[in-house]
């Protein structure tokens, strides 16, 4: 892809804690002097002490760990996962989702521009800006098999600065639309009242416009309460934003009860929403960062993660 990368990354993951016993730092398993030698320490020597952390976090039981991976392995890695189709991509919070996924026989066209990667697909596109704020880390498989649960892409929450809307609020054109085609239709940010995370519908059918410009200034509860039973109807394509990029999805909207498509999907639970966690209750990020993208390999894949980073 000729992406290129730069020296190698600290581990340190934010929670600079050190466990009392061992000596380690309960966020990266570096010991104090490890973590003072680190920024005049070469490539030589950085490389030696990640090599040492992998049985450190196995002793203090570290679940969430950064990968060792600068912006352009991070960009690279992206790439690749979307062209090889070995998971699925998520961009949300708990209760508030858009999941991006392309099926082995399913076209899916990958490009690279920049920072920039995009993806698009029949049934909805995906495009991540890995810029040099970035950051991977991984959910560890627990001891019974080996790999990832997951990656995490997250920024720094200062860094998270998406508008935040608290109502329903009309956005007018969306420019923003990956598929050029789609520019010119309004959309709506739902009103989740998050800086890290917009939930927009875009609406080219009147109908679906008329009701929502009705609803515009609502809660989500009193919206989905107002409009949901049209926005179920219509089936618009759901555009979730997130500090790295944005995903849209095409496909239909289950009714209520109903399943979920095979294939790209959006959900939107307001009970798990209300308890404002980026991710699933029992799986915390460091509390600095803020979550832009997770990528679930598909089982019994490693998503295309270096062996030596994947234990």
């Amino acid at each position: 892809m000729n992406i290129q990368t730069k020296a190698i990354p600290s581990p340190c993951t934010g929670i600079c804690t050190m466990d009392g016993a061992l000596g380690w730092c309960l966020g990266c398993g570096r010991t104090g002097d490890e973590i003072t030698e680190w920024s005049s320490a070469g490539d030589v020597r950085r490389s030696a002490i990640w090599a040492m952390l992998p049985e450190r976090i196995n002793a203090l039981g570290i679940s969430i760990t950064r990968l060792p991976w600068p912006q352009g392995r991070i960009a690279e890695f992206v790439a690749e996962s979307l062209d090889q189709k070995s998971g699925t991509w998520a961009l949300g919070c708990y209760g508030a989702t858009a999941e991006f996924i392309c099926q082995h026989n399913e076209p899916c066209d990958v490009s690279v521009t920049g920072e920039t990667i995009t993806a698009i697909s029949d049934r909805g596109a995906l495009q991540l800006t890995i810029g040099e704020h970035v950051r991977a880390l991984r959910l560890r498989a627990d001891h019974t098999r080996r790999g990832n649960r997951a990656i995490f892409l997250v920024i720094l929450k200062a860094r998270a600065t998406l508008p935040v809307a608290t109502t329903l609020t009309p956005l007018g054109r969306d420019e923003g639309a990956v598929r050029t085609a789609c520019r010119n239709d309004a959309w709506y940010d739902l009103g989740l009242g998050r800086a890290d995370l917009r939930f927009c519908v875009r609406a080219s059918a009147t109908e679906l416009r008329d009701k929502l410009n009705q609803a515009s200034g609502l809660p989500l509860s009193d919206v989905l309460q107002a409009a949901g039973a049209m926005i179920v109807k219509h089936s618009p394509a759901r555009v979730v934003e997130s500090p790295l990029g944005r995903a849209e999805i095409g496909t239909p909207i289950p009714p209520p009860g109903g399943q979920s498509p095979d294939g790209p999907h959006t959900h939107l639970l307001p009970g798990h929403l209300a308890s404002g966690r980026a991710t699933q209750p029992g799986i915390d990020l460091p509390p600095v960062y803020a979550l832009g993208a997770t990528f679930y390999p598909r089982t019994g894949s490693q998503g295309n993660i270096a062996p030596e980073y994947a234990a």
